[in-house]
């Protein structure tokens, strides 16, 4: 076994560990939280190891074989690693700031709920470092038992015709999933990931098409058909429409789609057959559910259900962006992905911030919220300034990448769908904010404001958050690195 190979399967394992640990010693706080912290720490140092040794010895690590072609197993890539990066981010971002809010918040059942955001972590990993789409598929169908019996059954204690059409949803997006990989050995002869892609540029248009239609539909069936509609009433807490609608699906999706548009197609070959035939579809599609996102983003109603659709309306947008840049400038496909999950993880707590605070506090009025927690407001303020490109971060550069390419090819509808996604971020923007500056009629009583006070100025909860405005910030300056490296 190589040194990249043992780095793997401490990779593949020490998620895992974090599960167990979290589970069985939930008796002991103090080992618990030191845990958390230290073993993404260590799985960060192992994904810099694999950084160091990947161009020296062997990186895939086969768990199982079938047949010549079809086999479960490890490897890992420039894309893997820079998702590996991410997610480890996400992971000790999640560790600090979970510790004081669930304290603050007394959430029950906060163990169980550490362990399902430590099996996503695990799932999402064990995804990212697949070697193959069986591989791939075998731990995306995992993820879907996790987040039902988890995210749903188990932490509302019931099951619910919610829970039964959310995972009917993504059991039928596997199934059109499984259909695409059957295709691809079908026309290809194989699965396995391939630098550049594994489809000849001689394939049949028809065939290229049904193999992206069917890939198109195992990923995001539920989001180009808006079937969050139906959720009008969500009542899930924040945290958990992170872990499951955030992390679990538009985390594993785009990495999916990314992967397969550079290992199965090729960037190159996508972008010319796309071009070709069937740019103006994708455009009429992704401006329809942009349109209708946004429509239920600006008349959403509590700071539930707005997050709720604002993840919805910009992970459409994020992949409205990787279509155009990886037909026109594919050394910015990256840059929409990122800029998407720092600005999302930031409003996620911001607004969570000011959840507990609104839900813990005597006055559950949001007007006047700036006053109490001026912070949390104006961190939340730079995230959806980030989300509409007018903010200096890593948003201003993908919206302005974006626009370029608008104007330069002449795309009339691909504009409309940026016009769309800008006035409903205002819209929202407005909604929101509002409130937020109006003066108050009655005064704060001394329990409100000192509760502002234990939130604002918390360390754990608002340094996690400054931490992602930094990055998205210096990724300002620094993005030439991180495209050039992925």
């Amino acid at each position: 076994m190589t040194q990249t190979q043992f780095l793997l399967l401490l990779i593949s394992v020490i998620p895992f560990v974090n599960c167990l640990i979290i589970k069985f010693c939930d008796e002991s706080s103090k080992l618990i939280n030191a845990i958390e912290k230290f073993l993404p720490i260590l799985f960060l140092a192992n994904v810099i190891g694999i950084y160091g040794n990947l161009d020296r010895d062997s990186s895939y690590l086969i768990l199982s074989e079938a047949a010549r072609g079809i086999a479960l197993g490890f490897d890992i890539d420039q894309l893997g690693l820079g998702f590996l990066f991410l997610l480890n981010f996400f992971w000790l971002i999640f560790a600090f700031y979970s510790q004081r809010f669930l304290q603050i918040s007394e959430t029950k059942n906060s163990v169980n709920l550490k362990v399902f955001f430590a099996l996503v972590i695990a799932l999402v990993n064990l995804i990212i470092i697949s070697k193959n789409l069986l591989t791939i598929l075998f731990f995306y169908n995992c993820l879907i038992i996790l987040c039902h019996f988890f995210g749903i059954k188990f932490l509302h204690k019931k099951e619910t015709k919610f829970s039964y059409f959310f995972t009917f949803l993504l059991y039928l997006e596997s199934v059109f999933f499984f259909l695409a990989i059957v295709a691809t050995y079908k026309f290809v002869g194989q699965i396995d990931f391939q630098l550049g892609g594994i489809i000849s540029e001689n394939i049949d248009s028809a065939k290229y098409i049904l193999l992206l239609g069917l890939y198109v539909l195992g990923l995001f069936l539920s989001v180009l058909i808006p079937f969050y509609l139906l959720y009008r009433n969500i009542n899930l807490d924040l945290i958990t429409i992170y872990g499951l609608f955030f992390l679990s699906y538009a985390f594993s999706s785009i990495y999916i789609f990314l992967k397969i548009l550079n290992s199965i197609f090729g960037l190159k070959f996508f972008a010319l057959m796309l071009s070709q035939s069937a740019l103006a579809f994708f455009e009429w599609v992704f401006l329809l559910n942009i349109v209708v996102a946004s429509i239920c983003l600006v008349f959403s109603k509590g700071l539930k259900s707005s997050f709720f659709y604002l993840v919805f309306q910009q992970f459409v947008f994020v992949l409205f962006s990787i279509f155009l840049f990886s037909i026109f400038d594919q050394t910015r496909i990256n840059l929409g992905v990122f800029s998407f999950f720092l600005s999302m993880t930031l409003v996620f707590l911001c607004i969570s911030n000011i959840a507990l605070y609104l839900g813990k506090s005597e006055d559950k009025s949001i007007y006047g919220t700036f006053y109490d927690l001026k912070v949390s407001t104006i961190l939340l303020i730079f995230a959806v300034a980030s989300l509409i490109g007018v903010a200096p971060s890593i948003g201003a550069v993908e919206k302005f990448m974006l626009l370029k390419i608008i104007f330069k090819k002449k795309l009339l509808i691909a504009g409309l769908a940026f016009a769309a996604n800008f006035l409903g971020l205002v819209g929202f923007s407005w909604k929101i904010f509002y409130p937020f500056f109006c003066q108050r009629e009655t005064q704060k009583s001394q329990n409100d404001t000192d509760l502002a006070k234990s939130i604002d100025f918390d360390s754990s909860l608002i340094l996690t958050a400054l931490t992602i405005a930094i990055v998205m910030f210096l990724s300002l300056i620094f993005f030439p690195f991180f495209i050039e490296f992925l």
